[in-house]
């Protein structure tokens, strides 16, 4: 349990069932992610993506906002910077044991008292140090959430495929938008709707954000990299590529998987999924004409593919609902399962 303050209100907020630790003057900073309104002795008070101070002591006015609510976007560290010259003593109000200077770091072993504290040195001496003369080292946090959704989010050349069920980190809130970022720590932007706090794994960090989706990612990645190239049958991109050629080269050169060469025998690799369980990275399968597989696309959401189109001549972005593949859709096939 933990407390907000909120400058603007000027009431404090306790939140019940996140595990964060603050005193006053040792702050965590959180935002609203949707609006919150609390009515108390007949007085309302309402939050929508505000700042607010997680600030650890309980007052009188006590508010329980669920997990959902808010998300933490600077945690404080345990560790403490000399902000003046103080002395570190044997006990509060005590005898100096030596001086401190400005810009030393400290590690907190407990907190006294409003006060004083209990640090230890970075040459191993124990110590007790006003705790006004100190600041807390705040880090960036990063919070988790769930996808609701199957998304490919873009951001000028770079992509992030949202994966629904998989872990995605959040760094901030703002306008009803959730600012995403991946392993690189590159951001992207998504809607309030295709994230659920309410799922969030309890102890999840960014090394098991999901790897199906960074592998996802890359496929989709490279698939739009070749947009525009020319069709050409029976290549895998030295001049161009035909439609299996473009699948083909983009798992064998992005993640070094290697599919079956043609269209007819691609539908065999991967395992089968029902249309609507589709997911950016999965292949399409039509028939153009006869009773086979003819043509092979890869899905990259929104009921969209890439392929390379005989017909146009070129490797393209083309709906599945297009009455030409709407009426030769056969199957789909999954690649990357894990």
């Amino acid at each position: 349990m933990f407390i907000l303050n909120n400058r603007k209100h000027k009431l404090p907020v306790t939140i019940a069932g996140i595990c964060l630790i603050g005193l006053i003057g040792f702050k965590d900073t959180g935002i609203f992610v949707k609006e919150y309104i609390s009515i108390d002795d007949a007085t309302q008070v309402a939050f929508n993506e505000e700042k607010v101070t997680i600030i650890g002591e309980k007052e009188d006015a006590i508010y329980e906002i669920a997990r959902n609510e808010t998300i933490r976007t600077n945690k404080t560290s345990q560790k403490y910077r000399v902000k003046v010259d103080t002395y570190i003593l044997d006990k509060p109000e005590a005898k100096p044991i030596r001086v401190l200077r400005e810009e030393e770091i400290l590690q907190i072993l407990k907190f006294e008292d409003d006060y004083y504290g209990l640090f230890n040195t970075e040459d191993g001496i124990d110590g007790y140090v006003k705790l006004s003369d100190l600041e807390a080292i705040v880090e960036e946090n990063t919070s988790y959430g769930v996808s609701k959704v199957d998304k490919v989010l873009t951001d000028n050349d770079l992509f992030y495929t949202l994966i629904k069920g998989e872990t995605v980190a959040i760094k901030d809130f703002k306008d009803n938008i959730y600012t995403i970022v991946d392993e690189e720590g590159n951001e992207f932007k998504a809607k309030e709707s295709y994230i659920d706090l309410r799922r969030q794994k309890e102890r999840a960090t960014r090394g098991n954000i999901s790897r199906r989706g960074s592998s996802v990612t890359k496929i989709v990645q490279a698939a739009y990299a070749e947009l525009g190239k020319p069709y050409v049958a029976g290549d895998t991109g030295k001049r161009g590529y035909d439609c299996s050629g473009l699948t083909y080269s983009i798992y064998l050169n992005t993640l070094g998987i290697k599919l079956n060469r043609s269209s007819s025998s691609q539908v065999s690799d991967g395992v089968e999924i029902k249309r609507e369980e589709l997911v950016p990275g999965d292949l399409v399968f039509f028939r153009t004409s006869g009773k086979g597989i003819g043509h092979v696309g890869v899905y990259i959401g929104d009921n969209n593919m890439i392929h390379a189109s005989s017909g146009r001549r070129e490797v393209m972005v083309s709906s599945l609902d297009e009455a030409y593949y709407k009426q030769r859709y056969v199957t789909a096939r999954r690649i990357i399962n894990n």
